[in-house]
């Protein structure tokens, strides 16, 4: 019997060490991607990502603030933590990791807002996290919203496995996200597209989101940001005016937006009615900016916080 658990003891310790091997080898070429989503987590936990300006918000944020302009404009080092497809929540607890690997804090937050803002995340692009869920506190923050198991987090391969497709295409270098020309610079990255209004034609509503629970976090979020004496601006981006036009109680968003800027002493910059927004050259989507919208943009957020004095 003692023999027979010493054999089952070894293989169990060899089977750790093969998993724990090929763990190495299938995590390698995530921690060498350059495009979205990958590229933010590779910066975080090489520790290249320590800014006086962040960037935070959804992938609006991520395609229309370009560190590019507001490092010219302002003199300062930004960085675009925007969180494709993300709402609140997920942008947080993206924050947080930041913070645990750099050890200045940021002068400065732009954080952009939309409808969505204020609703839990769906766990999309969950692989984004797998790279690096063996860190206790990624897996802390995360497994709650990604629905993470113990063995997700500790057990070598396991976070994997029902990811083998996207997994196969990563390794082969096959993947959408291993394209070269979706590389980030600083986080952002800019669509080269023409206006394509054909899903925004189908839309007849957008509802705000207004979640009591994802509010509360945006709440101690803010809260610890004025402890730590760290500069926060809502910045409401550039929609095209039609799908403005289709948010349904137009007013209660701005309402609820507004009382929590003022609830908090935060400046709100809203670039929702601008001329930019009239204008379908900008746009290759009712939501998102193109490269040429996002310069044109990005500069005037610029110019305007330059105005305000909020980089001291």
């Amino acid at each position: 019997m003692r023999q027979f658990l010493r054999h089952i003891l070894l293989f169990s310790v060899i089977l750790f060490v093969l998993a724990w091997v090929a763990d190495i080898l299938i995590t390698r070429p995530f921690k060498k991607l350059s495009s979205s989503p990958f590229a933010n987590w590779n910066d975080i936990y090489n520790r290249e990502t320590g800014s006086d300006v962040l960037v935070m918000g959804s992938s609006r944020a991520y395609v229309q603030f370009d560190p590019r302009i507001l490092d010219t404009i302002l003199h300062v080092n930004s960085y675009n933590l925007g969180c494709n497809g993300q709402h609140i929540d997920a942008q947080i607890i993206k924050y947080k990791i930041y913070r645990q690997h750099q050890q200045t804090k940021p002068r400065l937050i732009l954080l952009e807002l939309s409808p969505k803002s204020i609703d839990s995340s769906n766990q999309y692009e969950k692989i984004q996290y797998l790279p690096y869920l063996h860190d206790p506190y990624l897996w802390q923050l995360t497994q709650n919203m990604e629905k993470f198991s113990i063995a997700d987090g500790f057990l070598p391969c396991w976070r994997y496995l029902n990811f083998k497709k996207d997994v196969s295409k990563i390794i082969k270098g096959t993947s959408f996200y291993s394209r070269p020309n979706r590389t980030l610079y600083k986080g952002f990255f800019g669509f080269d597209k023409a206006w394509d209004g054909s899903a925004f034609q189908k839309i007849r509503t957008i509802n705000y989101s207004r979640n009591p629970k994802i509010a509360k976090e945006l709440e101690h979020f803010l809260d610890d940001c004025n402890h730590e004496e760290i500069q926060v601006v809502f910045v409401m981006a550039p929609y095209y005016i039609g799908a403005t036009r289709k948010i349904h109680d137009l007013e209660g968003m701005h309402r609820m937006f507004d009382s929590i800027a003022q609830k908090h002493d935060i400046p709100l910059l809203d670039y929702t009615n601008d001329s930019i927004c009239y204008d379908t050259t900008y746009f290759y989507n009712a939501m998102h900016l193109n490269r040429t919208g996002a310069t044109l943009f990005t500069t005037q957020l610029a110019h305007d916080l330059e105005m305000m004095g909020i980089i001291p």
